[in-house]
């Protein structure tokens, strides 16, 4: 009788716990996990991360002024070059003639102007002439006018010395229109110096272009840097198209793509870390230099068309550049390696974007 009436009691027992033990079990303990689950998501959000991110460096895309054959290549692929260091002579064969061309042409354009001077100085003697027979022809008519009031020679002798003073007159008209002409061949001024002639110095600005056009055939590193992507001689190179690119071995920054989401805390000047995909376990600290003003989107070749009809929302993309602080024994930086960016916003967690707050 003792043993049935304790095993009612313990049979009793279990029945009441598992009255209390199952709605703890399905209601107590999910609303534990939801608000736990609440609570870290919502005190998160003090980082913005993203592995959208590469590693850039400052790269010029160095083209020749003039197109030509390359004829020599002074420098290696990946090799390290200097301000002002050639790196690429061009074919200077047709320039060479050019120039010769040129020079023929400005000697030739300053014996025409001294051509000018002398057929100038010629007309000043021919109206000095022009006027001295003018002189006589009139005096010349005075003379004969007071014979012929005489009636000591006939009229047609009169006549003929109207006539020869007209001729004068008309002549000095004539030459000095002629004298003009000349002066205006000489640009205004017969004592202008011969280079300053338009004519030669128009055919000194050519000799001085076929000139700088040889100097171009040299083309010479803008900035120290690596040399890359360097033509092999006996290729044709364009004026004005990328010949070779020079990629700067200083100066590495980060440019990261966050989701436009993740920018609300985020501002220049804060820290980041960086994880680079080349040298995994291995962190460089960071600082957000600048952000962009406009999403990737808008300096795409093929922006998307959002008043379509078939319009769908996609989370932009927005660049934020980030300077990388290195040390002097890290290992070599690439440009265009992928990174993993975390920025460190402050204080800052997805509860202050639930209820409103700003710090």
């Amino acid at each position: 009788m003792h043993a049935e009436g304790l095993s009612q009691e313990v049979a009793t027992g279990s029945v009441t716990r598992s009255r209390w033990v199952r709605p703890l079990l399905l209601w107590l303990l999910p609303l534990l996990v939801v608000a736990v689950g609440v609570y870290w998501y919502g005190s998160g959000g003090r980082y913005a991360t993203t592995d959208n991110a590469y590693l850039k460096q400052d790269r010029i895309d160095v083209a020749p002024q003039i197109a030509g054959d390359v004829r020599d290549v002074r420098v290696k692929e990946n090799q390290a070059v200097q301000p002002g260091e050639v790196v690429l002579v061009l074919d200077d064969t047709l320039l060479q003639v050019a120039k010769m061309h040129a020079e023929a042409e400005l000697a030739a354009a300053r014996v025409d102007v001294e051509s000018l001077r002398a057929a100038y100085r010629e007309k000043l003697g021919e109206v000095a002439v022009a006027r001295q027979a003018s002189h006589y022809a009139v005096s010349e008519l005075g003379r004969q006018q007071e014979l012929a009031d005489r009636k000591l020679v006939p009229a047609a002798t009169l006549e003929s010395a109207v006539r020869s003073r007209d001729l004068a007159i008309g002549s000095i008209a004539v030459l000095e229109l002629q004298l003009e002409q000349a002066s205006a061949r000489l640009g205004g001024d017969a004592n202008r110096p011969v280079d300053e002639h338009p004519a030669v110095r128009t055919a000194a600005a050519m000799l001085e272009k076929t000139r700088v056009d040889l100097e171009h055939t040299i083309v010479r590193a803008p900035r120290a840097g690596i040399a890359s992507h360097l033509p092999q001689a006996g290729d044709h190179v364009e004026a004005g198209r990328p010949a070779f690119a020079i990629v700067a071995d200083s100066g590495v920054y980060v440019e990261a793509n966050f989701k436009e989401t993740d920018l609300e805390w985020v501002r220049p000047g804060e820290t980041a870390t960086v994880e680079i995909d080349t040298y995994p376990g291995r962190e460089w600290s960071g600082k957000v230099t600048s952000i962009a003003q406009a999403t990737g989107s808008e300096f795409s070749v093929l922006p998307p068309q959002n008043a379509s009809g078939n319009w769908v929302k996609v989370v932009q993309r927005v660049p934020v550049r980030i300077s990388i602080e290195a040390e002097a024994d890290d290992p070599p930086l690439r440009s265009g390696a992928s990174a993993d960016v975390s920025i460190d916003t402050g204080p800052h967690t997805r509860f202050d974007r639930w209820f409103g707050s700003r710090h």
